[in-house]
């Protein structure tokens, strides 16, 4: 007969057993799933890496492109067929084993500039993001802009309330106004009332400081100003990348109205001007690893791809020297897309 002590510790060793096979579970559990994460972690390092090193790629032939030179080996990159065929603002793709690589070089004079172009120009761009129905918001915005530009402390009054460093200093985290000419496109976002704007462009694809013309040279458009003049409409954009491939020279008003339609042309015809160039001049290249032409026909839109692996954006702006055979590095930056 088998006594109750003996049952009872029958029934402990039981529960002792359960509990060292849970605990061991668990642990393996989660041994799992910190080998996945470092796994992810590695191959997100080594993605991003590798994307930085396409898109540099993609600097170095915009930088062979703006100086008119021309890579040792076209062929092996696969751009014998378009290399002598050079189209400012169109984004160019390329294959390589790695991965892909995309790139364009855009004039500074293709660009809205914050110091030089008239508020009507200014004023179109904000409506496009913000509805020409905000107007005391574009007003505020506006107002704000020549307050931070001027150099003294009176408030800007065109309809909105302007902002001086008085107001600035009343922020949590307090700052100054510049009081003279804006340095930098990136402090756009430094402004007051431009909040609402915050993350729907980036200001350097946009704006410039270099651009001393003040309007917007039609034929050397960043995607991003080209999405502006054209309302984002896609067949208006891909009419301008067929017009620049198949004329095989400068576009001009014709052109301009052909392709932006009349109502677009009407509107920003006297901010547009086809033959101005400055020294200055942006390249971007973007690096996306492991993608192909095979992925391209199954994914077509950008988004997709950022998807399927990170990818890294370059921009380089620089100024041409007077020999156009060199150049001055003036800014440089990198970001995650």
């Amino acid at each position: 007969m088998i006594s109750s002590t003996h049952k009872n510790q029958k029934g402990f060793a039981l529960v002792v057993v359960i509990v060292v096979m849970l605990m061991a579970s668990f642990l393996a559990s989660e041994l799992i799933m910190l080998v996945r994460t470092e796994l992810k972690i590695s191959h997100n390092i080594k993605a991003r890496a590798a994307g930085h090193f396409l898109a540099e790629a993609g600097i170095s032939l915009g930088l062979f492109r703006v100086l008119g030179q021309r890579p040792i080996d076209v062929p092996a990159i696969g751009l014998e067929e378009d290399w002598e065929n050079f189209y400012e603002g169109y984004e160019y793709d390329v294959y390589i084993p790695s991965g892909k690589v995309t790139y364009y070089v855009a004039n500074e004079n293709g660009k809205i500039d914050l110091n030089r172009s008239s508020p009507e120009l200014l004023r179109l761009f904000l409506e496009s993001f913000l509805g020409e129905d905000q107007e005391e918001q574009i007003d505020d915005i506006l107002a704000s802009l020549l307050d931070w530009r001027d150099s003294d402390d009176l408030y800007r009054d065109i309809g909105g309330r302007g902002a001086e460093s008085e107001t600035y200093g009343e922020l949590e985290d307090p700052y100054i106004a510049r009081n003279g000419p804006i340095g930098d496109p990136a402090e756009f976002f430094l402004i007051n009332a431009t909040e609402p704007l915050f993350g729907k462009f980036v200001p350097q694809e946009v704006f410039t400081v270099h651009n001393t013309s003040g309007k917007i040279n039609f034929n050397s458009l960043s995607p991003a100003m080209l999405d502006f003049l054209t309302g984002g409409a896609k067949e208006r954009v891909q009419a301008y990348r067929e017009f620049k491939k198949e004329l095989k020279r400068d576009l001009n008003q014709l052109d301009a109205r052909e392709i932006l339609g009349d109502s677009q042309y009407e509107k920003f015809q006297n901010h547009l001007d086809y033959k101005s160039k400055s020294n200055f001049y942006t390249i971007v290249g973007k690096g996306f690893l492991g993608v192909t032409q095979e992925d391209e026909f199954f994914m077509p839109d950008e988004d997709q791809i950022k998807k399927k692996t990170p990818g890294i954006m370059s921009s380089l702006l620089i100024e041409k020297t007077r020999t156009g055979s060199k150049y001055i590095t003036r800014a440089w930056q990198e970001q995650y897309i």
